[in-house]
């Protein structure tokens, strides 16, 4: 199904010069060479991290308040105060996208990421039989860049761009105006119509109808409740203060926490592992989004960076997209937690809903059995100077290297269970003939 989508959007292949050939035989050469090889990991140790000049802040000075007199906060407190305090927090005070700001997303570095996301939701659309209402919902969208470029996809298909309207989760003022804006400038050229748009503070809000689902880079900024084994026992990792000073500091809890006794049992394999992260939040709406597909339909696209189990001490800060200490200048850093998609699974499949998981699969294997080189193909032909051309080809090379994000970002998708729907091959997490992966059986 997934081949006529590409007929239809993308034509024929052009004649292409030997350097652009020479490009694309380069990149199928190092994604064969690297999909076996193990996949990086980020440095979790603080004697690593490269901080910014420390500051001394207000945000810092009432935590330490609040330290001092009602005693240690948990990471999930601690993160939800930098990051989302009303007045001092990270995303309410800071750019934070781009290379002005301290991370950059996949989106923002090549629009092909966002082309193909729309294409799968096209493909998923007609495979539940092309409904005549549909709620595209994104999860934490940014700048609307990804929102964007999957409305310019699917526009060029009026039986699914005359049924969407599009709704954004989004805590964030400043973040809705940006995002009205990226998105207004693309859609105004796209239909004679308006696109509806809607904005909401939480999932549980957003009207109870058939919804596709998208969630990049939304779980791993959710706040996670830190453990970690020691003696046998196991321990909340907790913040408090040195004493005589004014710094942040780690500590373990010396007795169980209410986060152990309520989050603990639900960790899968825990007997295994030496350290876990839990996010309360990503469980309760993984839980909602499996009761939501399961009784009308649509399905979820979750994308994230994240480990399968096999990591437990992820939590860091970022500063000018450089790795530093997650306590060393609160709300003037993002904070963030790779995604535990072991224990995101596990919910899914424990959910008692009439749902079937996807993945989790890398992102190099998505977006290459989404038809990634082909799409490159196309816009290389269109580029205007080798410098356009290169700078593509470097784009793409960081989407899907596992180096960079190819490997460090997974997918995982969750559609319905009903019997007159093949769940057994989902385009993006089935092998698609001509690449790397074809010999490979579905995930």
């Amino acid at each position: 199904m997934i081949w006529c989508v590409k007929v239809i959007f993308w034509p024929s292949i052009p004649f292409y010069t030997d350097s652009k050939k020479e490009m694309l035989l380069k990149l199928r050469l190092h994604i064969t060479n690297f999909k076996f090889s193990s996949i990086s990991s980020w440095r979790r140790h603080f004697s690593l991290f490269h901080p910014p000049e420390k500051t001394y802040n207000i945000l810092k000075k009432q935590l330490l308040d609040r330290i001092n007199t009602f005693g240690p906060l948990t990471i999930a407190e601690y993160m939800k105060e930098c990051l989302c305090n009303p007045v001092y927090g990270y995303y309410n005070t800071h750019s934070v996208f781009g290379k002005r700001g301290d991370f950059t997303t996949s989106p923002e570095i090549c629009q092909i990421f966002g082309e193909l996301i729309g294409v799968w939701l096209l493909e998923e659309w007609k495979r539940q039989n092309c409904p005549q209402h549909l709620q595209l919902v994104e999860l934490g969208p940014g700048r609307g860049t990804l929102s964007a470029d999957i409305l310019r996809v699917l526009s060029k298909f009026p039986d699914i761009y005359s049924t969407i309207s599009l709704h954004l989760v989004e805590i964030s003022s400043s973040m809705r105006n940006t995002q009205k804006e990226t998105i207004e400038k693309v859609t105004s050229c796209l239909s004679n119509k308006s696109l509806p748009i809607f904005w909401y503070n939480d999932l549980r809000e957003v009207p109870e109808t058939l919804s596709f689902f998208i969630g990049h880079e939304f779980f791993d900024v959710l706040p996670v409740h830190c453990f970690q084994k020691h003696d046998g026992n196991w321990n909340e990792v907790l913040i408090s203060s040195m004493a005589n000073t004014n710094e942040l500091c780690f500590i373990r809890s010396n007795t169980r926490t209410p986060a152990s006794i309520a989050y603990l049992p639900l960790v899968p394999n825990l007997s295994d592992r030496n350290a876990v992260e839990i996010c309360p939040d990503m469980l309760c709406l993984t839980q909602v989004l499996c009761k939501r597909i399961s009784q009308t339909g649509g399905a979820a696209l979750l994308i994230d960076y994240g480990h399968e189990g096999e990591k437990g001490d992820t939590f860091r800060g970022f500063h000018a997209h450089t790795v530093c200490d997650p306590l060393i200048d609160p709300g003037n850093i993002d904070l963030t937690c790779d995604v535990d998609f072991s224990l995101l699974c596990h919910t899914v499949k424990e959910s008692g809903e009439r749902v079937t998981l996807h993945g989790p699969v890398t992102q190099a294997y998505f977006l290459i059995n989404m038809g990634l080189f082909t799409r490159l193909q196309i816009l290389l032909s269109k580029c205007k100077s080798e410098k356009e051309q290169n700078e593509l080809f470097s784009a793409c090379e960081m989407l899907i290297t596992n180096e960079q994000m190819g490997g460090r970002f997974k997918f995982v998708a969750i559609t319905p269970e009903f019997k007159e729907m093949d769940n057994s091959k989902l385009p993006g997490f089935t092998p698609l003939p001509g690449t790397p992966y074809a010999q490979e059986k579905t995930v």
